[in-house]
């Protein structure tokens, strides 16, 4: 599997953010697990601030510092929904997503960025994110894209 994501060799920093698992019941009394979101920024104060607002949001999170480590936590399946920063040391996040899209991984994935340019949005959206979220407005449309979003988690297929 050639991808421009190479694995091997890189050291992938992976930080799991404790979260104490809870469980609900569906309407037929089966018990349903925890929606699981990726968040993928390599500043580790987005990661955390978005990480504690997905926790409130009744989410399990798996906080990646970049993309390299992400097609692995795919791959492994479990993912319902990724949160994908655009601009990141050793990895682009549009970049990533379209590797992932080519591999036919469904999960849905939103691409955030500090930077509102017309030309990345276009790009983004021709890779296959679900939609293009501004950093500074991330906190503010959590609840819609998780609405929006994890409803098609039985549909997801990963790698």
């Amino acid at each position: 599997m050639n991808s421009p994501l190479p694995l091997q060799g890189r050291s992938v920093q992976q930080a799991i953010v404790p979260i104490v698992t809870q469980v609900g019941t569906g309407s037929d009394g089966s018990v349903a697990a925890r929606p699981t979101v990726s968040i993928v920024d390599d500043d580790p104060h987005i990661r955390a601030m978005v990480a504690e607002e997905l926790a409130d949001s009744g989410c399990e999170v798996v906080a990646l510092t970049n993309g390299h480590g992400l097609e692995t936590m795919l791959a492994e399946g479990g993912i319902d929904l990724v949160l994908l920063d655009v601009q990141m040391p050793d990895c682009d996040g549009i970049e990533c997503l379209r590797d992932l899209r080519s591999r036919g991984c469904t999960v849905p994935v939103v691409i955030f960025t500090s930077l509102n340019d017309p030309e990345r949005r276009r790009q983004a959206q021709e890779a296959g994110a679900d939609d293009y979220v501004l950093k500074h407005e991330l906190l503010d449309r959590l609840p819609d894209l998780l609405e929006r979003l994890l409803p098609r988690r039985s549909e997801n297929r990963h790698l």
